[in-house]
């Protein structure tokens, strides 16, 4: 009985707090940085070349319903960030890239995917859940994570986000 009030109390500690803070996901960063992405197309690219911009990654799969939803999000949010200094990339944790663009083709999403698989970056960091969205900085460390799927979380994300590239914005203004 203690040990199922124990798992209770850390899903619930969990779904209570779906924004970590990046202390606690410092070690991501380097892994983040270092990774080799592909792309459908077979261009390839590291997250580490994307310094110098605010870097939105997000963690999803073509089988999550929460993750489907947020990535066309996503997309709708990338559209809107072009040229401000931010970016969204959106790595597939799908076991067969071919179901991954099948949905990314019919859903019409724009922003740049990259398919991964479960054994790949997903596995190395350990994600907490899907969909997870990471925020870079433009030095490339993490300064959020969010595990919950929540369209209320994305927003307070962009919020950030926006507070993140308002600076180079105004800068280009004057």
């Amino acid at each position: 009985m203690k040990l199922a009030f124990t798992i209770l109390v850390s899903i619930f500690s969990a779904a209570a707090a779906p924004i970590a803070h990046a202390d606690e996901w410092s070690a991501w960063s380097g892994a983040l940085a270092r990774w080799t992405l592909e792309a459908p197309d077979g261009e390839t690219t590291r997250l580490a070349e994307l310094r110098g911009d605010v870097v939105i990654v997000n963690f999803w799969a073509s089988w999550c319903k929460p993750c489907k939803k947020e990535l066309k999000h996503l997309d709708d949010w990338n559209v809107r960030l072009d040229g401000s200094g931010a970016r969204i990339v959106a790595i597939s944790v799908d076991h067969d890239a071919r179901r991954m663009m099948r949905f990314v083709e019919s859903a019409g999403i724009t922003l740049p995917v990259y398919h991964d698989g479960p054994d790949g970056l997903a596995k190395t960091l350990a994600l907490p859940s899907l969909p997870c969205t990471v925020v870079l900085d433009r030095e490339g460390s993490v300064v959020r994570v969010v595990t919950d799927g929540r369209l209320e979380s994305l927003r307070h994300t962009q919020d950030l986000v926006d507070t993140m590239v308002a600076p180079v914005a105004e800068g280009a203004a004057g």
